[in-house]
């Protein structure tokens, strides 16, 4: 948990929420079926499908992240 000097406690308009952790049984059939086909294609070289990636050739080609420090780091 954050501690209680850690600015998120005292934010206006922001709300701390418990981290659920664990996934359904589906969940993770999904991501040991997503491993396995990672894995294959790559003993395979086969090219990987674009969603699989998130850097590729040294450059961050997943949209869901991005280069840099844009959060300032954890503290």
């Amino acid at each position: 948990p954050a501690s209680k000097e850690h600015p998120w406690r005292s934010m206006a308009r922001h709300a701390m929420t418990p981290h659920y952790s664990g996934t359904t049984l589906d969940a993770q059939a999904r991501y040991a079926a997503g491993v396995k086909e990672i894995l294959e294609n790559w003993l395979n070289q086969k090219p990987l499908r674009q969603e699989y990636l998130i850097v590729d050739k040294g450059q961050v080609v997943s949209p869901a992240y991005t280069v840099g420090d844009a959060t300032k780091g954890s503290t």
